[in-house]
């Protein structure tokens, strides 16, 4: 198999893979491309190359053309790679073959690679990880959510970890990244590191006395004063190493306790509180998340560690019909000084289900959010009284993670227990 430059001779399988509903079914919006689209796309795909030096090619198996193998320069945020492979030759395992081909391609170009497929389209998804890229963020395009993967040139370097919080699967949860010793670093540094690895956070430990630590938290845009997901991988691999107990860690919003134990933590949050949310904030809000009504709860901003926005909404559908403006919604969770918001229904058995977009972190959306459902618990505490609840969240995502929460202790304090695991 070879990649060979995309030319005039190869637009007529452009034009016989854009009308096949079968492969159009996870390209762009899932419609099939009409001629004249799909010869826009092609003169798009010759300037490519004439501009860059590289882009589109034909994947070329025994002198017939089997697929294309896309690389477009995406600027500072790497090379986007992709690929459709003729449907008369799906099941041979030419897509990994093609992956890693572009993988190596575009890492000889630039330092960072990335790809993402649609949720539905899990084979695809196998196949990215198959290349080596990792999951960090899931986004929405052309209506419909696709989980993005990247890869940075020389990543091992920098000794992150990278586990998947409130989960048992690696292909669930939230990832968050972990460096267990960052002595030395400089807070300009562990930034980079945290954009690097493109996590919505990753938590640098600076090692005390026995089993206590100095936690910071960094998003890949700025640092943040506690991370609850991050929190619970960190504990995990840190327990893997020194052994299951408490631990104590000093993070910028104050002192956490976790008990740590057979792969699962439990964080115990700062104090948390509640209060009522301004008008102003609502009405913004709920206009950036495109919401006209929303559940009978009412809408508070909660502390746990950091804040967030705690919205109910009137049902399990509009949940799983989230689709915001992530710069409206970015710019006022800023002003108010938001981490997520954390938007909640719960069933008839107990279980809330939630979403929680993070935009201020530049991430989309949390697939598990433990800040949030400490403050999330503390706010169900002061409502209704002392309870034990499970969250739901991330599946509408396709990670689901389960956080279990215990807001029942007279300190306002408010325990989260999850599992973590390696990716």
């Amino acid at each position: 198999m070879e990649l060979v430059r995309w030319g005039n001779e190869h637009f007529d399988h452009l034009l016989r893979w854009s009308a096949d509903p079968r492969v159009t079914e996870y390209v762009g919006d899932g419609t099939t491309w009409t001629p004249e689209y799909a010869a826009e796309r092609h003169r798009k795909a010759l300037r490519h190359w004439d501009e860059h030096g590289f882009g589109w090619h034909a994947v070329v198996e025994d002198g017939e053309v089997v697929g294309l193998a896309s690389m477009v320069d995406r600027g500072s945020d790497g090379i986007e790679i992709g690929y459709w492979v003729d449907p008369g030759h799906w099941g041979r395992g030419l897509a990994t073959g093609i992956a890693e081909r572009l993988r190596d391609k575009a890492l000889g170009i630039k330092d960072r690679v990335f790809a993402g497929h649609q949720v539905e389209n899990a084979a695809s998804g196998r196949v990215i990880e198959k290349a080596g890229l990792r999951y960090f963020t899931s986004k929405y395009m052309f209506g419909r959510l696709q989980h993005g993967y990247a890869l940075q040139r020389g990543m091992s370097d920098t000794g992150v970890l990278r586990y998947s919080a409130f989960t048992k699967d690696p292909a669930g949860g939230n990832p968050a990244g972990v460096v267990l010793d960052a002595t030395g670093l400089t807070d300009d540094e562990m930034l980079a590191i945290a954009a690097k690895v493109g996590y919505s956070e990753t938590a640098f430990v600076l090692p005390k006395e026995g089993r206590e630590f100095d936690v910071r938290y960094f998003s890949p845009k700025a640092e943040v004063p506690f991370c609850g997901h991050a929190t619970i991988a960190t504990s995990v691999a840190l327990a893997e190493r020194i052994g299951d107990g408490p631990l104590t860690f000093h993070t910028p919003a104050g002192e956490i306790t976790i008990e740590t134990s057979a792969g699962t933590a439990s964080l115990t949050s700062v104090p948390t509180s509640t209060a009522e949310a301004a008008p102003e904030l609502v009405r913004g809000a709920l206009e950036a998340l495109g919401y006209t009504e929303i559940g009978d709860a009412p809408v508070h901003v909660g502390f746990g560690g950091a804040r967030h926005l705690l919205i109910g909404l009137k049902d399990r559908e509009q949940l799983a019909n989230l689709d915001y403006d992530f710069d409206a919604l970015r710019d006022l969770m800023l002003a108010h000084d938001l981490t997520t918001v954390h938007l909640w229904w719960r069933d008839e058995s107990g279980v809330v289900h939630a979403r929680d977009p993070f935009p201020v972190g530049g991430v989309v959306e949390d697939a598990a959010t433990g800040a949030a459902a400490a403050a999330f618990g503390g706010y169900l505490r002061d409502l209704e009284g002392p309870q034990r609840f499970v969250i739901s969240q991330g599946e509408d995502m396709g990670r689901p993670s389960r956080l279990e929460v215990d807001a029942t202790r007279e300190d306002r304090r408010v325990t989260v227990t999850g599992a973590a695991v390696t990716i």
